[in-house]
């Protein structure tokens, strides 16, 4: 009898401490981090700009590296333009070096583009190729290719392009060049086919290294140093990609700019964050 009304005491004991303990564990859990959250504070949270997981509800160090976390919007203000398109970031020296991130002036130089084309040998010296037409923009008479073709496989073949079409192909979309080799394979096939690159040259183009361009949804963005050293988006036409590496730009910047390259996506990270946290 006597263990009967201890166990009885046990039970009703173990079961009014149980609400005590699922209202403290709920009463921490609203004043803890909250990593890979679906639930979003509609007023905004505290957040980690190199670990945008992390959510939290009033300031302090990010749990992960420690960095301070920086207040950002919730759902309400999310018809508030991107205010990245416009911020202007302050950033020191020290800043940029622990980032990886580094300066480029920009100025007009020489690009060589290379081509690569497919063809057939119409005779010993002549080639017929068929080049896109997005790609017609690079290519006028008298600019050099280079190839090997299927009867000469380990011979490097150069010549100059000679005439080009007038009609598009409606079905792909290609121009029908023609070019004449500088001399001779050692030896030919009629109709053989020929695999090379047409190299074209563009004098004073303003370009800027691949890893300065942001990609982003809308388009294409680099990020300008201002007069005062701050750091501002600035969106971007791009044209061709170079041999180098280095992306044509049609509009957006001038000589004289001066550009950061490196992982302009923590710049990026963090415009976003201030931008929505203002």
């Amino acid at each position: 009898m006597k263990k009967a009304i201890l166990f009885g005491t046990l039970v009703v004991a173990a079961f009014s401490w149980i609400p005590k303990v699922y209202s403290q564990n709920k009463e921490a859990n609203s004043k803890t981090t909250v990593i890979g959250s679906d639930h979003e504070d509609p007023d905004g949270y505290y957040t980690c700009p190199m670990h945008p997981q992390v959510h939290e509800h009033k300031s302090g160090k990010c749990p992960i590296c420690g960095m301070p976390l920086v207040k950002t919007t919730g759902k309400k203000q999310e018809a508030k333009k991107d205010a990245s398109s416009e911020l202007e970031i302050p950033v020191t020296n020290t800043q940029l070096a622990l980032a990886g991130i580094g300066k480029y002036s920009v100025v007009r130089k020489e690009l060589i583009f290379a081509i690569p084309v497919s063809g057939r040998m119409l005779s010993s010296r002549d080639i017929v190729f068929q080049v896109f037409e997005s790609d017609l923009q690079l290519i006028t008479a008298g600019i050099d290719f280079l190839g090997t073709s299927s009867s000469s496989p380990d011979e490097v073949l150069k010549g100059q392009i000679r005439f080009i079409d007038s009609m598009v192909d409606p079905s792909s979309r290609t121009i029908r060049v023609t070019g004449t080799l500088s001399q001779s394979p050692k030896r030919f096939i009629l109709e053989g086919s020929f695999h090379g690159e047409i190299r074209s040259k563009l004098k004073a183009q303003i370009s800027v290294p691949e890893h300065a361009v942001l990609h982003t949804g809308k388009g294409s963005l680099v990020y300008i140093f201002t007069a005062d050293d701050k750091l501002k988006p600035k969106p971007v036409t791009l044209g061709k990609k170079a041999s180098s590496g280095e992306y044509q730009i049609l509009s957006g910047l001038n000589e004289g700019d001066v550009i950061s390259t490196g992982p302009n996506f923590l710049i990026d990270s963090e415009a976003k964050i201030r931008g929505s946290s203002d």
